[in-house]
C-alpha cells in the first residue's frame, strides 16, 4: 500500500503547480476528515501550517494544499485520501458562498453562483455551466496552468456531494470526465459519482441531467441570499478592484472617523492634485462623492451586521456628527433603516450558526 501511495504522489507531482491559492476553510476540510478516522493533525503537520488553515478568511497557495495531501497520503498510505477527504465537504467549508448556496430557491441557483463567484474558493480555475440536450455540465477550466488531478478530482467530488446534500437527493448520478490518466484503481471514483467515468477526455467536466437544475433547497430563504449576495459582491469587486480604486478604499476605511476624507484631504496624501484624483476615478466609473458613499455603506453594513456597536457608535466611527444624519443616510442607501438591517443579518447569523 505504502508503495502505492508513493506512486500516487509521484503521479501528482507531475503535473505543473500553477501560483494560485484556494481558501483555508476549503482547505481545512482536510483537517476534519483526519480527525473523522482518529487521526490527529498535529501528528503530521507543523504547527504553523495548522494554525493558517485555521483562519477563517485567509489562503494558501495550491502547492501548499497539494504537499498536505501528498503528507497525508503518504503516512495513511489511501491513495484515495483525496476523493475521502471530499467526501467530508459541507457548505461551512465554502465559506459565505455556503451560506449562500443553503439560502438559495435551487439548484440551479446555486450553479449561477458558483459561476460568478468560484475565484473566491479558489484561484486556479474557472467554471463553465453548459446546457447540453437534456444535460447539464459543469466544466472545470484552468487559467493557471494545467490542473492537478488531485485537485480536479476533489474539485467534482466536492460539488456532488453537496448538491446530493443540499437537495437531500442521495440518488443523484453524475457522469465524469477527467483530463488525466486513468489511475490504477477507480472503484472510489466510481462509488462517489455513481455514473461513467471517462479519462484522458479533452475538458474536466461532471455531467448530469439538467433536471437537477429545479431540486429545491431546503433551506432556502430569499431574504437571507440576498443579504449575503450583496455582502459576496463587494467582496469580489474589492478583490478585483484596480490598485488604485484598492489603495483609496483602503485609506478612505481608514479616516472615516477622523473626517480627513475630503477629496483634499485624499490629494495631500496620495501627493496628487484634486483634479487627478477625480479624473482616475471617472477612469473606472467614478465620481469622489459616490465612490466615498459606497464605502461608508459597506462599513455602516459590516458594523450592523458583524458587532454589537451602537447606532451612536457606528456613526461616530463613519464620521456622522449625528445618528439621524447616519440613519437617514443609510436608509437613503437600502431603503431600509439600520435597525431593520440589522435584524435582518442577525437571521443570517443563526443560520449560519446552526449549519456549523
Amino acid at each position: 500500500m505504502i508503495d502505492q501511495s508513493h506512486k500516487a504522489v509521484q503521479k501528482n507531482k507531475q503535473a505543473i503547480e500553477p501560483d494560485g491559492t484556494v481558501s483555508t476553510l476549503y482547505a481545512s476540510v482536510l483537517l476534519d476528515y483526519l480527525q473523522s478516522i482518529d487521526l490527529n493533525p498535529a501528528t503530521l503537520f507543523e504547527p504553523a501550517i495548522l494554525a493558517q488553515l485555521n483562519e477563517s478568511g485567509g489562503n494558501i497557495l495550491i502547492s501548499q494544499w497539494q504537499m498536505l495531501l501528498e503528507q497525508a497520503i503518504t503516512y495513511t498510505g489511501d491513495v484515495d485520501l483525496p476523493l475521502r477527504v471530499a467526501e467530508k465537504f459541507r457548505p461551512k467549508h465554502f465559506g459565505m458562498l455556503g451560506f449562500i448556496f443553503m439560502s438559495c430557491s435551487t439548484l440551479g441557483d446555486i450553479a449561477d453562483i458558483l459561476w460568478k463567484f468560484g475565484q473566491l474558493i479558489a484561484e486556479i480555475n474557472d467554471i463553465q455551466l453548459i446546457e447540453n440536450g437534456e444535460y447539464f455540465e459543469a466544466r472545470w477550466i484552468p487559467h493557471l496552468g494545467p490542473l492537478l488531478p488531485t485537485f480536479m478530482q476533489q474539485s467534482l467530488v466536492a460539488i456532488a456531494v453537496m448538491a446530493r446534500e443540499i437537495t437531500s437527493t442521495p440518488t443523484i448520478q453524475y457522469d465524469v470526465h477527467f483530463s488525466f490518466p486513468q489511475p490504477d484503481n477507480i472503484e472510489t471514483c466510481q462509488r462517489i459519482f455513481g455514473g461513467k467515468i471517462y479519462f484522458d477526455a479533452p475538458i474536466t467536466k461532471l455531467v448530469a441531467h439538467k433536471s437537477i437544475l429545479d431540486l429545491p433547497i431546503a433551506l432556502s430563504d430569499p431574504t437571507t441570499n440576498s443579504v449575503l449576495l450583496t455582502q459576496v459582491e463587494k467582496k469580489l469587486q474589492s478583490i478585483t478592484q484596480p490598485d488604485f480604486l484598492q489603495e483609496l478604499r483602503e485609506y478612505l476605511i481608514a479616516h472615516l472617523a477622523s473626517n480627513q476624507v475630503s477629496i483634499t484631504d485624499v490629494a495631500t496624501a496620495f501627493g496628487i492634485s484634486p483634479r487627478t484624483v477625480q479624473n482616475r476615478l471617472s477612469e473606472y466609473g467614478f465620481g469622489y462623492r459616490n465612490f466615498f458613499e459606497q464605502i461608508r455603506q459597506e462599513q455602516a453594513e459590516h458594523y450592523l451586521s458583524k458587532t454589537d456597536l451602537s447606532l451612536n457608535e457606528i456613526a461616530d466611527l463613519l464620521g456622522y456628527a449625528e445618528q439621524s444624519s447616519f440613519q437617514h443616510a443609510f436608509r437613503r442607501w437600502t431603503g431600509e433603516s439600520p435597525g431593520s438591517f440589522r435584524k435582518n443579518a442577525g437571521n443570517s447569523e443563526k443560520i449560519r450558526i446552526s449549519i456549523e
